[in-house]
């Protein structure tokens, strides 16, 4: 029977920064300064938390493109300054890899299946899944991105936990990682055993012992 392991991105297989602070410093390289991000991420700007404030992005409602579109139409940049392809290249790399867990997965994956489960835009985490699988040599039997999926964790796994059923896999069988307690708390109402990681500041061999405990552990 096989067992799957569910697993979030951010915090887990790559840090990342706060994209506002990403989108300054983009700015900041042509000359902008001062950047007022008031409605560029989505019209209810009092919310604060990193979770919240990207929400229409992560959900799919806006796309990375039209954050640039908006960036350059308002602050009046030339597309042959700061074009579409050198925006985005810029903004994929706030995600940079966190090697000892995706060493473990690599090792992982020849037992058990990976699944991504990620609240994050399309564009951003997709680009990173494929740098994942054509340079670390992961291998993902699903993925799920709110900004694809068009609705964010907690309610996202859900889906997941269909597509887990319809795999003819028991949901008990699977591990979900996430460095965030709700998430991990709601998985656990769903009837996934669950664990709390933040790769950022926790030792990968934290990772391990709590998946040994789980019965899963490399070969």
């Amino acid at each position: 029977m096989p067992r799957y392991i569910l697993t979030d991105v951010g915090n887990i297989m790559a840090t990342f920064k706060f994209r506002a602070h990403l989108v300054q410093e983009i700015m900041l390289g042509v000359g902008i300064t001062g950047l007022d991000l008031s409605g560029i991420f989505q019209s209810n700007t009092s919310k604060a938390s990193d979770e919240d404030y990207y929400h229409d992005l992560d959900i799919g409602k806006i796309q990375v493109r039209d954050l640039w579109e908006k960036l350059i139409g308002h602050h009046g940049v030339s597309e042959k300054i700061l074009s579409y392809p050198l925006f985005f290249s810029l903004w994929c790399r706030h995600l940079q890899t966190i090697e000892g867990v995706v060493k473990l997965y690599s090792q992982l994956q020849k037992m058990f299946e990976l699944v991504v489960v990620s609240n994050g835009d399309a564009e951003g985490v997709r680009h990173f899944v494929y740098h994942l699988i054509g340079s670390h040599g992961l291998k993902f039997r699903e993925v799920f991105i709110s900004g694809e999926c068009g609705r964010k964790k907690p309610g996202l796994l859900e889906d997941v936990a269909a597509f887990v059923r319809s795999q003819g896999v028991s949901l008990s069988d699977c591990v979900f990682i996430d460095d965030l307690i709700p998430y991990v708390n709601a998985a656990k109402t769903l009837g996934i055993p669950s664990i709390r990681f933040d790769g950022s500041k926790q030792g990968v061999e934290e990772l391990e012992a709590a998946l040994l405990k789980l019965g899963f552990s490399a070969p």
